[in-house]
């Protein structure tokens, strides 16, 4: 093979541009490196890849696709070691573009055996390498778009490994025909209709993975639509449970401060009278049916304050210590609405208490801290001993009850992701943490609540 020979091979694994193009059009929000960073790798690997498969293919009996798909293999291994999609999402993106690629390798196949009806894919020639390059451009532009809006919205909403390997069947075998339909020798397309049945089975099979990739997307979405709306099902169900409590919780409280009234016209009247015995007995009734736990002023959020009020009461009743140190930014700039900040905090303390009193007596602790750090964002941290043996699905806590699926979890992470937080919830040992940050909407320099 001469010098020409052999730059017209590398010429023809150019499509390997395109197809990381491609692959990384949809990972734009799963890069673990700076672009420029990937895109250095790329340039090297690209730089190593294109010459090496061009000495394997002029010394080595292998067919020209083959070798590219080793070229690209070698590629995938850069694009899976650069992202933080899982494997599923990575493999079925990778493959997916394969069969693109492999459409267009074919297709130029077909335009060079239009001008050279003599030669095969194995003989390098000009021609392919220039259709091969401009078909790939074209079909970058067309689909780089698509891939970057669309595909991107399944990679960052779609976690589910199981949903994605579904599709690696159909790409696979899409791959496979293509690589077996690669023409060795031109001259078998001219047999009969051969030539017009290779046209129409490539265009078929293109068109084939372009629409089964738009029935994933829309599949897919309704998924996620369905799962957003028993999300907010889920919600609104735990918002009127914590409603309920509050509400039950605030009468008991306006039920005393009413019964107080008629206590003190009691105690006045017997006072008035001088009869000190049935006053004595009076007050020592009352005082035994005095509530032991006290409303305490954690905060100026009269609903906020209800709901720590009401789980420190729980808590002391299960002998678990619980404690408190509460600081709130103002009103004004708090992204979370009352109910929703019931809600998140009402969560957060009823799965700590529900873990804690498992536990024994001694080893029956909660710890809930809220402060704002610069006036500028809301850490929520909270604490709680359980049994150091978390049911957790796909790297995602469970509630300790067997037939709940940690949906007050969920909830707590779709509160804070609505308002752009992050959760983070892990254990070590026998503690459970549940770790909350919330930016606020703006500065402020009022002081805090």
């Amino acid at each position: 093979m001469d010098i020409r020979g052999y730059l017209l091979i590398i010429l023809s694994l150019l499509s390997v541009v395109s197809a990381d193009i491609l692959c990384f059009a949809p990972m734009k929000n799963q890069l673990k490196y700076d672009r420029r960073k990937i895109i250095l790798r790329l340039v090297l690997v690209t730089g190593i890849t294109l010459p090496v498969g061009a000495i394997i293919d002029c010394f080595f009996d292998i067919h020209p696709s083959m070798v590219l798909l080793s070229v690209l293999a070698v590629h995938f291994l850069v694009f899976r070691r650069s992202i933080t999609a899982n494997s599923a999402q990575t493999l079925a993106v990778f493959l997916f573009v394969c069969v693109i690629i492999s459409v267009v390798s074919n297709l130029s196949y077909a335009v060079d055996a239009i001008y050279h009806p003599e030669g095969g894919a194995t003989t390098p020639c000009l021609i392919f390498d220039i259709y091969n390059t401009t078909f790939s451009i074209v079909v970058t532009i067309l689909l780089f778009h698509l891939l970057s809006k669309y595909a991107s919205f399944l990679i960052d909403h779609m976690q589910e490994s199981g949903i994605w390997w579904t599709t690696l069947p159909v790409s696979g075998l899409f791959l496979i025909v293509n690589l077996y339909m690669a023409p060795m020798k031109y001259e078998t397309l001219h047999v009969n209709n051969v030539f017009k049945v290779f046209l129409l089975l490539q265009f078929t099979i293109f068109a084939l993975e372009l629409l089964l990739g738009t029935l994933f997307y829309h599949i897919v979405k309704s998924l996620l639509s369905l799962s957003d709306l028993r999300v907010r099902a889920n919600l609104l169900e735990m918002q009127e449970h914590a409603y309920i409590k509050q509400q039950k919780y605030m009468e008991e409280n306006a039920r005393i401060r009413h019964d107080f009234k008629h206590t003190i016209r009691t105690i006045q009247l017997l006072a008035e009278e001088g009869d000190l015995d049935e006053l004595n007995r009076y007050l020592n009734e009352y005082a035994g049916s005095i509530p032991e736990n006290e409303i305490i002023n954690f905060c100026k959020n009269n609903a906020l304050n209800a709901v720590l009020n009401f789980y420190r009461t729980e808590a002391l009743s299960h002998q678990i210590r619980i404690e408190y140190r509460i600081e709130l930014p103002p009103a004004e700039v708090t992204p979370l609405s009352n109910t929703e900040f019931c809600n998140m905090i009402g969560n957060i303390l009823e799965n700590a208490v529900r873990a804690a009193s498992e536990q024994e007596e001694e080893d029956r602790y909660i710890n809930l801290t809220m402060h704002v750090e610069k006036k500028k964002t809301l850490y929520i941290a909270a604490v709680n001993s359980f049994n150091g043996m978390p049911r957790q699905s796909n790297g995602r806590y469970l509630s300790t009850r067997k037939k709940s699926s940690g949906i007050g979890l969920q909830s707590i992470t779709a509160l804070a992701e609505l308002h752009n937080g992050i959760v983070h919830s892990h254990h070590e040992g026998k503690e459970f943490y549940s770790d909350i940050m919330i930016p606020l909407s703006a500065e402020q320099d009022q002081s805090m609540i």
